[in-house]
């Protein structure tokens, strides 16, 4: 039997016998993942829904100026009227969610049809929850400043439809195959490559400085199997666990979307999710290499450690490099980047995975992307091999 197949078949047994490990691989996928999904969505929704039901409590300066406008917002069942002479520091304490301060002589210049007085709507904008309640009221004053233009145009004979000879209605053309892939375009890139580096994390330490720490790794080290075999061996089992995670995740995330699915905008239809086969292959070829590539990453960092904690400490400034790069996504939706960006590691992984779920890869980008996540991945071989035949590291005290 081949020496890799027998390393990786040793360490997958103590990968299954861990159960750090299995938590990694299994449970944190298939767990956390809708959790991630589901709970946010539930509470944003929630929160959302008591927002808009809620009685707004207004906190108004200078009520007394504009006793028309006092009585329509009382009149509303939506908010609730606070008469104070400090509507800011009202709205500072929590009292009221919104604060108005009216100028003297307001109803007066109404009246004379003057230059049109201004309301002052204050809220605390960095309290996000505070938004739609402040738009809630915002629109309730147009609602009176409408009535009152439409009075002026009666009271003239003018017909207050003149004032608006037509009416723009939005809407979307995306399907909602093509809002699902937006949606997840902005979402699994970063999943996709977060677990192909945490879901081998672990089987990468116990492979490492695991053996290192239960003696094992010196009989090992006297087996016929030379340093390339065992590294290739361990940073198999390191890959199987890695994908097997991953598959885990995804699949759970779809399953997560299908069970409940978001809506793109407040209002705006559930999205629809299915990634054609040919996608999921390109997909899984995308990120291959550069699984391979974090897999021989931790494990030459991982071997540098004297101890499982040890590895733990070295391992963690690796997430930072997924963590950055994939977050920038966010903020680069749609941007059209110049081809060598692609050659950026783990940045263009995540922009052609991006470009595929959104079905607008190119094949120059992704062959781009490929090749150099190829280079990347054999570098993180070598550095992985040569760390294995360096006594002073594998047997450093």
């Amino acid at each position: 039997m081949n020496p890799i197949l027998i390393v990786w078949f040793k360490e997958m047994l103590d990968t299954l016998r861990d159960r750090r490990t299995l938590w990694a691989m299994i449970l944190a996928p298939v767990l956390v993942m809708p959790l991630l999904i589901i709970l946010p969505q539930w509470l944003v929704a929630e929160q959302r829904k008591t927002q808009e039901t809620a009685v707004v409590k207004v906190a108004v300066a200078g009520g007394e100026h504009a006793p028309g406008l006092i009585g329509f917002l009382r009149a509303s069942a939506a908010v609730e009227v606070i008469e104070t002479g400090d509507p800011g520091g009202v709205v500072r304490e929590g009292k009221a969610s919104v604060g108005l301060s009216i100028p003297s002589g307001f109803d007066a210049t109404l009246g004379q049809e003057q230059a049109a007085p201004v309301i002052t709507l204050l809220a605390d904008q960095s309290r996000i929850t505070q938004s739609l309640p402040a738009a809630r009221v915002e629109a309730l004053l147009k609602t009176y400043a409408q009535s009152i233009v439409a009075r002026r145009l009666a009271a003239r004979g003018v017909d207050a439809s003149l004032l608006t000879p037509f009416e723009v209605e939005a809407q979307n053309i995306a399907s909602p195959q093509q809002m699902g892939g937006a949606f997840l375009g902005m979402m699994l890139p970063l999943f996709i490559v977060l677990w192909g580096l945490v879901g081998g994390m672990y089987t990468a330490i116990d492979v490492t400085a695991g053996e290192k720490e239960r003696l094992t790794l010196e009989p090992l080290l006297t087996t016929p199997a030379g340093r390339t075999q065992i590294v290739l061996g361990k940073l198999l089992a390191v890959m199987t666990t890695s994908l097997g995670a991953l598959l885990l995740a995804i699949g759970s995330m779809l399953a997560a979307f299908v069970l409940a699915p978001p809506r793109w905008g407040p209002n705006g239809p559930a999205v629809a999710f299915s990634i054609p086969p040919q996608t999921a292959l390109l997909v899984l070829l995308a990120v291959l290499p550069v699984a391979l590539m974090f897999g021989a990453l931790e494990m030459a960092v991982c071997i540098f450690a004297r101890s499982f904690k040890e590895a733990q400490n070295y391992i963690v400034p690796l997430q930072f490099v997924v963590i950055i790069p994939a977050t920038s996504i966010v903020f680069l939706p749609d941007v059209s980047l110049p081809l060598l960006t692609y050659a950026i590691p783990v940045f263009g992984v995540i922009v052609i995975l991006r470009d595929l779920l959104l079905g607008a890869a190119g094949v120059a980008p992704f062959g781009v992307m490929l090749a150099s996540s190829i280079v990347y991945a054999g570098l993180g071989v070598v550095l992985a091999v040569y760390q294995f035949r360096q006594e002073n590291v594998l047997f450093r005290s």
